[in-house]
């Protein structure tokens, strides 16, 4: 009973929240037509930024469909490398320790490895990527930490964390996809972010093996190939920098001579 009225409470709340959305699109409704008029907007919310919230929300219901045999083996490679590594960085400090504590890392590289310390936080002294990475100049232990690191990340975040929104049924996980959180006007992703995919190490390129084609469709990748320059060439009316681009120049290279 008391689970069956937490249910029907969160749904009377998410009900409200709702019908505030609502309410708040229809005051909006009156008034933002004409500040975006005002401004010289209009044009652009009606004919890109509105068709694309449909299409965007398309996409969303979509989804993306991954492999999740993929993901379930490269998550057994990485707790392999997990164990190996930390096992390294225990040989090396001599002793065992929670490498997920900063605080502690920083007493054995610091205290009792006496490595040179960098900038001071309120744990300790700093075990960031920046430090370890000067680090790894004095000692090899550090290099061991940012693996661990990186293969800790790439296993709790995108293995694990992929395997577990992915819907069971259709092995396709729904991101959000949002136009107006970049200020550069560019889309973002959320809840997973699949723009972040980290490539540094190669087992994180392989993640992307793991998204594939729905059946019956095809992966299709594209990029705009130095779009800033090109909208520079042609507003500035520079015939030099369009004649560059005409002749399929390298713009850097020209550039510089």
């Amino acid at each position: 009973q008391a689970k069956a009225a937490a249910k029907q409470g969160k749904e009377a709340w998410d009900g409200q929240v709702m019908g505030g959305w609502v309410e708040a699109m229809a005051s909006l409704y009156k008034e933002l037509p004409g500040r975006l008029q005002e401004l010289n907007m209009w044009t652009l919310y009606e004919q890109a930024e509105r068709p694309l919230a449909l299409i965007l929300g398309q996409m969303e219901q979509q989804g993306m469909q991954i492999c999740p045999e993929v993901l379930e083996e490269m998550g057994e490679d990485l707790a392999g490398k997990i164990a190996k590594t930390s096992d390294r960085i225990f040989q090396l400090a001599g002793l065992t320790f929670n490498l997920n504590s900063p605080k502690q890392m920083g007493e054995v590289l610091f205290d009792k490895m006496g490595l040179t310390k960098g900038k001071k936080t309120k744990t300790g002294y700093s075990t960031d990527a920046d430090t370890l990475e000067y680090l790894a100049q004095e000692h090899e232990i550090a290099r061991y930490i940012l693996d661990y690191r990186q293969y800790s990340k790439l296993k709790s975040t995108y293995i694990d964390g992929l395997l577990a929104i992915m819907n069971p049924a259709t092995h396709k996980i729904h991101t959000s996809l949002n136009q107006t959180i970049a200020v550069t006007g560019r889309l973002s992703s959320t809840e997973p972010n699949l723009q972040n995919i980290p490539v540094r190490l190669e087992e994180g390129r392989q993640i992307r093996k793991a998204f594939v084609a729905s059946p019956g469709c095809l992966l299709l990748s594209g990029d705009y190939s130095q779009i800033e320059l090109r909208i520079l060439a042609h507003l500035s009316g520079d015939e030099l920098l369009q004649q560059a681009f005409i002749n399929g120049q390298d713009i850097h290279r020209r550039t510089a001579s």
